[in-house]
């Protein structure tokens, strides 16, 4: 089960809607690949994204399953503050910057 991820910064709320919408496989790597997606949500809440990771996990769940490795390194040459405002309004434009 993913409910590790309440302990991030989703909601309960959110949490049932991921449960209910996000494709079966995907939930099944994310149990799968439990320790790199909490090294992957740590990361994205030392950047300051709690409440938002639900629209990130729904949204972009490949920024999630990742490895952190790689997710770490495609964020060395991107804004983090242009990242967080782009994941709060549009989240369907981090294609435009590189993500």
């Amino acid at each position: 089960m993913i409910d590790f991820i309440k302990e991030y910064g989703v909601s309960n709320l959110d949490f049932e809607y991921i449960m209910h919408n996000l494709k079966s496989d995907v939930i099944e790597l994310m149990c799968l690949s439990e320790d790199n997606i909490r090294k992957n949500l740590k990361f994205y809440n030392d950047m300051g994204i709690t409440g938002d990771l639900a629209k990130i996990i729904m949204t972009r769940p490949d920024l999630i399953v990742n490895d952190f490795k790689n997710l770490k390194s495609m964020f060395d040459n991107v804004d983090k503050e242009l990242f967080i405002n782009i994941v709060k309004t549009s989240i369907e434009d981090l294609v435009l910057i590189g993500i």
